[in-house]
């Protein structure tokens, strides 16, 4: 039955093959425009989902206080800096964010001075730069906060919450054109922001596209060169081009942003999809030596390849289907842009490979193509061959040799580092980047922990008492903690370090200046804010100080307390990261396990293709741990592609196997008739793989230059397991079979 479908599919390819080409014409141009609709996502909503509760409650918390805050950075003699001429730039600079409703407040010396002598800047200019120095020329303890050395004062412009990257963008491009056209005299002007961050990654994900892309390109065209040595060797490569850019316009209609897991979807891409037509075209070759016709040999073809290649491709999907299990956006859209693009380059494969062959070798001479295929074929097929021999004659050793660094991956994979800072994955090179780190080596901080706390009324003393007691403890258990601040400390301030009665609060509050009050507690005071400023610590690290926080906190009944802000944000991504790691591999093994049982129904083929896989996954590991390469959000799905392309691999061998026995061979020479003949294309399939992952290599993107080592490796690891551990197994346990049916 499964024949005489194939071979029917086959014929109608025949028959329409120049209209399969017509139809692909005309798919590539409707790809266009989805194309020119894709967009970068390289905030926070490519790492943590928008309906988890840390990004709900921080969503509440830029509602309530705006978002992260914009540094101006005045670089300069502080003197010169806070010279008349330039204080009346920056009181002009205040005016100018007062007056948009797309920021909440400034915090500038001119402020602070304002609060400390209680006089107007711009009614009495004079006093206000008296206040700024004393008479020995020391600076104003007031201003400390801004002016943390004498060559920098900082200005902290805090935007709007909840705003889109585009519109957080234009705001940071507003102040820069202030300063653009009001400069600071003797002073260089740095605007600092997460928008400017986030920007900076989107523009260098653009360069780092093309560049791999290219590099794509160029080493397909030379790993085909060399060991794909059949007719039109290149055609794949042009098949799995095609399969790439209609999955590229697919992700532009469907609004699947492009973000640093997505756009190493490429170069992936064109290593596995094109194994699919390498595969249909291998053996379009080997059955041209044996028909009468093209026509012929293409209906055999397909009869031999489609239903093998076609449990390859749900094995494949299945792998990459189980990612969507995984919290984090860019991930599971990373695993749904694979599994379309691989069920693409298999269609592509299919019917345009075929018919373009149809179509160009049908008025050559069956017997020149002959020749063509049999000069091509015997090159490699006899390494493979001895390879096979060895395998089937050394299983015993070779499974020991193979079990022993699986059994220390697995003990070295709980010990892998984990890196999920976007800072750190992102090309260490970008302006950004630099600015962001030499604000952080300035100030002395290395950043913020903000929790919100929620409580019917937070100005409450039991309220303020609990916030104020936790701040304290938390500095004293945790010395990387520099201070604390939150509407307790304020009140406690102004009450000489106590947190007073409810009457004297009240007046506390509405005494203390509207710019300061708007930071720390909401207009219906039922949240507040405790901020933590930290020294520089790595994400991994503080990750467990939030959580040691969070458990260390015990809130009184009525009191809610959840961590929020940029910081909390990053250190959430390493559990969405690492949490449901184990749980995607067990996932994808067993549907590998199931798919291949249903569709060989041989329990046996089953279990030898799922322990090699799973042995691979435990050799990356060790080597990664040997390299120092961390998990972060593309390496800690690495268990997934591994078995997706190891998987792939056996199937066509073991498939090929199947068909060898059918044909009366026994299960030594079986196995090496299907390495020495699928090996070839497996090999080459291997070859642009490793291609494929290899030009992840060249990206400056940390995260994609890592992913690239890995998988780099966990190919090489698939292509020994199954030409060496894999095939000497089936055969061991089916002469054992066979000896016990006699």
């Amino acid at each position: 039955m499964v024949v005489k479908v194939t071979e029917a599919i086959a014929g109608f390819i025949i028959r329409n093959s120049l209209c399969f080409i017509i139809a692909a014409i005309v798919i590539t141009g409707a790809a266009v425009p989805g194309l020119t609709l894709l967009r970068t996502e390289t905030g926070f909503e490519a790492l943590i989902s928008t309906d988890s509760k840390i990004y709900r409650d921080n969503v509440r918390f830029e509602a309530a206080f705006g978002a992260e805050p914009v540094t101006v950075l005045l670089s300069g003699e502080i003197s010169e800096v806070l010279a008349e001429d330039n204080l009346a730039v920056i009181a002009e600079f205040e005016d100018y964010i007062l007056g948009d409703e797309r920021f909440r407040n400034i915090v500038s010396p001119v402020s602070l001075l304002e609060i400390d002598t209680g006089q107007s800047y711009t009614q009495n200019p004079r006093a206000i730069k008296e206040a700024v120095f004393d008479g020995e020329g020391n600076l104003n303890p007031v201003l400390h906060q801004l002016a943390p050395d004498k060559e920098n004062v900082l200005l902290l412009v805090t935007p709007a919450g909840n705003m889109s990257k585009d519109e957080s963008l234009e705001l940071v491009k507003h102040i820069e054109d202030f300063f653009a056209g009001s400069p600071v005299e003797s002073a260089g002007v740095t605007v600092i922001s997460d928008a400017g961050l986030i920007d900076a990654i989107s523009i260098a994900m653009g360069r780092n596209i093309a560049i791999l892309l290219g590099l794509s390109v160029a080493v397909m065209l030379v790993i085909l060169s060399v060991s794909f040595r059949v007719h039109w060797r290149l055609l794949s490569l042009l098949m799995v081009g095609i399969s790439a850019f209609w999955t590229f316009g697919l992700m532009g209609y469907l609004s699947v942003p492009l973000s640093m897991a997505t756009m190493a979807v490429l170069p992936i891409l064109i290593g596995l999809g094109i194994d699919f037509s390498i595969q249909f075209h291998n053996r379009y070759q080997e059955e041209i030596t044996r028909c009468g016709s093209v026509g012929g040999a293409i209906v055999v073809s397909i009869s031999r390849m489609f239903p093998v290649i076609g449990v390859a491709l749900l094995a494949t999907i299945a792998g990459f289907i189980t990612l969507y299990i995984s919290e984090v956006p860019m991930i599971q859209d990373f695993g749904l842009m694979l599994a379309v693009g691989v069920i693409l380059s298999y269609i592509v494969g299919l019917f345009l490979l075929h018919s373009i062959v149809y179509l160009a070798d049908k008025r050559t001479r069956v017997e020149k193509l002959k020749v063509k295929s049999r000069e091509a074929s015997g090159r490699i097929e006899w390494f493979l061959a001895k390879m096979g021999k060895l395998a089937i004659r050394h299983t015993a050793w070779i499974l020991i040799f193979a079990l022993a660094p699986a059994v220390l991956g697995g003990i070295f994979d709980s010990r892998l580092p984990v890196n999920t800072d976007y800072e750190e994955l992102m090309p260490q090179d970008e302006t950004a980047l630099v600015e962001l780190r030499n604000l952080r080596h300035i100030t002395g901080s290395g950043g913020e922990i903000r929790f919100l706390i929620g409580a019917e009324k937070i100005t409450s003393p039991e309220v303020l008492n609990w916030v104020h007691n936790f701040g304290e403890q938390a500095m004293l258990d945790h010395p990387e903690i520099i201070s604390a601040s939150s509407p307790a400390t304020v009140i406690a301030q102004a009450a000489g370090g106590i947190i007073p009665p409810v009457e004297q609060i009240d007046n506390i509050l509405q005494a203390t200046p509207e710019m300061l009050r708007s930071r720390v507690i909401s207009d219906d005071l039922t949240m507040a804010v405790l901020t933590l400023n930290i020294q520089y610590i790595d994400l991994e690290d503080t990750y467990d100080l939030i959580n040691s926080l969070q458990q260390s906190a015990s809130p009184p009944e009525g009191i809610e307390m959840s961590p929020v802000g940029t910081t909390a944000l990053g250190a959430s991504t390493i559990d969405a990261v690492i949490g449901s790691r184990m749980l995607m591999n067990g996932l994808c093994l067993g549907a590998v396990f199931l798919i291949i049982l249903l569709s060989c129904r041989h329990p046996s083929r089953a279990v030898f293709t799922i322990i090699p896989a799973g042995a691979v996954i435990a050799w990356t590991s060790l080597v990664m741990f040997i390299l120092g390469v961390p998990l972060n959000p593309l390496t800690a799905v690495l268990g997934v592609i591994i078995i997706g392309i190891g998987t792939e691999f056996m199937v066509l061998i073991n498939g090929r196997y199947d068909e060898e026995k059918r044909h009366g061979y026994e299960p030594g020479d079986a196995m090496v008739t299907a390495i020495t003949k699928t090996g070839r294309a497996v090999m080459t399939t291997a070859l642009t793989t490793l291609g494929g992952f290899g030009v992840l290599l060249a990206s400056n993107f940390v995260m994609i230059r890592d992913f690239g080592i890995a998988t780099v490796v966990g190919v090489v690891l698939c292509l020994v397991i199954t030409l060496t551990v894999m095939p000497g197994l089936v055969v061991w346990y089916d002469r054992l079979r066979y000896k016990n049916q006699r």
